[in-house]
């Protein structure tokens, strides 16, 4: 099968040097679909002629539409979380409805989003994780508590606190515990807009690491926290990841979606607490359970799965 994934054209390298959540799924596509025996390409869209590709697969709705105007047919994969924020009525919404209407089929990484956009093209298919270089190391000792990694903000609000931080902290502070905040430098945003944050002193805040030193953060740290109000994916790839490293949740994602080796917890600092003594005092069983989700959600096993799904339109 040939097979060509439509760069984004955010300007970020695929694979990403730091952040950017769609260059890396873009890129854990073409690394297992390759090894799948496939041949795979990475393509600006412009640069994709019609009848030149047995499958194309987009990431964007303005340019999926664009393909479809040039009579290329494609699948569409929707990351997009500000189509649900700003509703129905919004431009956002619309252009992702058009983006489903015009493909051969939409994967949307949240069920919410299924019910959510009810057309009939729409598919669940959850995000996966690389196991090969996400795992634990028993060498390094989880001698840190609370770890979370994001890009804070919401719709062009950067300061606004979309992924919880605040509650992270609360929690820390609460049971006296170390958290490290990490993600790109936009948190600054967030940071500079809830000084208080600022003030306790078992915070460490990093930004931009690399691939390499976000694993070991996950390899370090006893909890990965994830108390967030929206996202696209659930679970989203930081979970997975923790996962992968044999590292227990306490996370919000949806009902509708098993997460084993997680502690469901909505945005409540006393039901965080609960999840944090609950999985300490559990805390080989949830970590194996955990690792056994991750290897479940492998990219290699997403990859076998998607092939699946485009061959349903050769």
């Amino acid at each position: 099968m040939k097979i060509c994934h439509v760069d984004p054209g955010c300007g970020l390298s695929i694979p990403p040097k730091s952040w950017g959540a769609i260059e890396k799924l873009i890129w854990e596509f073409h690394q297992n679909q390759t090894k799948l025996g496939h041949e795979v390409h990475i393509r600006m869209a412009g640069q994709i002629t019609p009848n030149e590709f047995d499958v194309v697969h987009c990431h964007v709705a303005n340019l999926a539409i664009e393909l479809g105007k040039r009579n290329i047919p494609y699948v569409y994969q929707l990351h997009d979380h500000h189509a649900y924020h700003f509703g129905k009525d919004s431009f956002v919404f619309k252009e992702n409805l058009e983006a489903i209407k015009g493909s051969l089929i939409t994967l949307l990484p949240a069920k919410f989003l299924v019910n959510y956009f009810d057309h009939p093209k729409c598919v669940y298919f959850s995000h996966g994780v690389n196991t090969e270089f996400f795992h634990p190391d028993l060498t390094k000792k989880k001698d840190k508590t609370f770890f979370m990694l994001a890009n804070n903000g919401l719709a062009g609000n950067a300061g606004f606190d979309r992924k919880g931080f605040e509650y992270g902290i609360a929690l820390a502070s609460k049971l006296n515990k170390s958290i490290t905040i990490a993600g790109p430098e936009n948190n600054k945003h967030f940071f500079n807009s809830h000084l208080w944050t600022l003030g306790y002193p078992k915070l460490e805040i990093l930004y931009d690491p690399t691939q390499e030193k976000v694993r070991e953060l996950f390899q370090t740290h006893k909890i990965f926290l994830h108390p967030t109000m929206l996202e696209a994916g659930h679970p989203n790839l930081t979970m997975v990841e923790a996962a992968a490293c044999g590292t227990p949740i306490i996370a919000d994602w949806e009902m509708e979606t098993d997460f084993h080796g997680a502690w469901r917890s909505p945005r409540d600092v006393f039901m965080m607490e609960l999840g944090y003594n609950d999985i300490i005092s559990r805390y080989d069983d949830y970590s194996s359970q955990a690792l056994t989700t991750a290897r479940n959600l492998d990219w290699y096993n997403r990859s076998i799965e998607l092939i699946k799904i485009y061959s349903q339109f050769l």
